[in-house]
């Protein structure tokens, strides 16, 4: 049975949706993924991996890698598919943002390095027709674990902060970076879902 291409592209169109921010960069996409359950599969194939390239390239957010993830309806052939989209989607999209810190960015490229050993599994699978794709995605893969390796190390630790009581995000801000503004970062740092009331114990930037 051949991968579900409604799913496939469902899934692009949702993405590119949520992802892509040039207004002709979206209205291209919307186009083509409306005219693509007409071509042919070996045209097919090549133009899903070209979406997911335009999707991944628009990465900018954190939140936006984070969105890069297997549709739950996807199986079987359908998920081996998006397994492989997935891997080159993740391999060029970990290195687009700016990673704040350095277990986030080793998180990044701990992704990217299994969402690309699934997708070779899946290309495995192929045989010989998929012997160039099997070598482009593995090289891809392994690069990108190198550019995130680099970024890792140039970004700051993550240090525990310990307060003995609670206090606002802005105000711890101010008083770990000598900036209010970086309120917002330091709420997603730490994972504290009431910024106006922060933990007393808490994972932060060390500057």
């Amino acid at each position: 049975m051949a991968a579900d291409r409604g799913t496939i592209l469902t899934w692009l169109a949702d993405l590119s949706v949520a992802i892509v921010t040039d207004p002709d960069d979206l209205a291209d996409m919307t186009a083509r993924i409306a005219a693509a359950p007409d071509i042919d599969a070996g045209s097919f194939a090549n133009e899903a991996l070209s979406l997911m390239r335009v999707i991944a390239e628009s990465v900018d957010e954190l939140a936006d890698f984070d969105r890069l993830a297997q549709p739950v309806a996807a199986s079987g052939m359908t998920a081996d598919a998006i397994a492989i989209m997935l891997g080159m989607g993740l391999a060029v999209a970990g290195c687009r943002p700016d990673w704040p810190s350095r277990p986030s960015a080793r998180r990044a490229r701990s992704r990217v390095s299994s969402a690309g050993e699934t997708a070779v599994a899946a290309i495995d699978q192929l045989g010989g027709d998929g012997a160039d794709l099997y070598a482009w995605l593995t090289s891809i893969t392994a690069v990108a674990c190198r550019l995130i390796s680099d970024l890792a190390a140039d970004a700051a630790p993550v240090i525990k902060v310990s307060t003995g009581v609670s206090l606002p995000s802005t105000v711890l801000a101010y008083q770990l970076y000598g900036d209010a503004n970086r309120a917002d970062g330091l709420v997603n740092i730490a994972g504290s879902a009431t910024p106006l009331v922060m933990p007393t114990l808490f994972d932060a930037l060390a500057s």
